[in-house]
């Protein structure tokens, strides 16, 4: 039986490549978008055909309201199997000693929560593995940016890294409960480093770490994040060493 996946955050670009690979593979797909046109259009221009796009229902909605949630994730025979959250916020220049911030600096810790709470309600007998993006600089292990880029990632962009922290501890909080208390089954957190819009180096090239021995590097493609994410996350029976981890991935 094909299995269903949900997408948060789809038009953004790491999510909406791991959206591309499991259309182009015949996974069915669901989508949270505010504006389902942009979405569409989005996916056409980048090849997709009417028959691809047919196995992708894009549900209307906001990530921070519980019931566009619930929406995204029921499905006629129960709950989907796997979610991709790449939801984030567009980013403001300001005239001020932290001048990066964001249009809602609150809004991945907000989403998660709200996914969160919606599985809880749902109460579902099979729990849906989630697959986090996220970034490096707010590791808790040794660093996983290089050197050059501790000012620019601890200080012009401490604003976006608070809530995206935020975000990480609510879902590595699932670590310290039994399973049957578990509001997800496994989980990955991917922690690309600075993204870029570029083709890709592939996901045969594409480096990565986890958090107690991080891969270093200087920039990766929105494009390499998520198809690996697809590869690596969404294909697999198991997550395998992936399992309730953070991953640095680069070129």
């Amino acid at each position: 039986m094909t299995r269903t996946i949900a997408f948060l955050g789809a038009t953004g670009g790491c999510a909406g490549a791991c959206l591309i690979a499991a259309l182009k593979e015949g996974y069915t797909c669901r989508a949270l978008a505010r504006t389902p046109s942009k979405l569409t259009t989005s996916l056409s221009t980048q090849g997709l055909s009417e028959t691809l796009l047919a196995n992708l229902e894009i549900i209307q909605g906001n990530a921070k309201d519980i019931d566009s949630i619930k929406s995204l994730l029921q499905t006629p025979t129960g709950i989907v199997d796997t979610i991709v959250f790449g939801v984030g916020a567009a980013p403001k220049l300001r005239l001020h000693i932290m001048p990066v911030t964001l249009d809602d600096i609150e809004v991945c810790r907000t989403a998660m929560a709200t996914l969160l709470s919606a599985l809880d309600d749902l109460k579902a007998a099979t729990k849906p593995r989630l697959l986090v993006i996220s970034t490096t600089g707010i590791t808790n292990g040794p660093r996983d940016v290089p050197l050059l880029y501790v000012p620019l990632y601890h200080w012009f962009l401490h604003i976006p890294h608070v809530d995206k922290r935020v975000m990480e501890e609510l879902v590595c909080a699932q670590r310290q409960k039994p399973a049957a208390e578990r509001t997800v089954g496994e989980f990955t957190i991917v922690r690309p480093t600075l993204l870029m819009d570029g083709n890709g180096v592939g996901v045969a090239k594409v480096r990565y770490g986890l958090e107690s021995n991080p891969a270093l590097g200087r920039t990766i493609d929105r494009k390499d994040v998520g198809n690996w994410l697809f590869e690596k996350g969404v294909k697999p029976a198991d997550l395998g060493e992936f399992k309730d981890q953070a991953v640095s991935l680069t070129a």
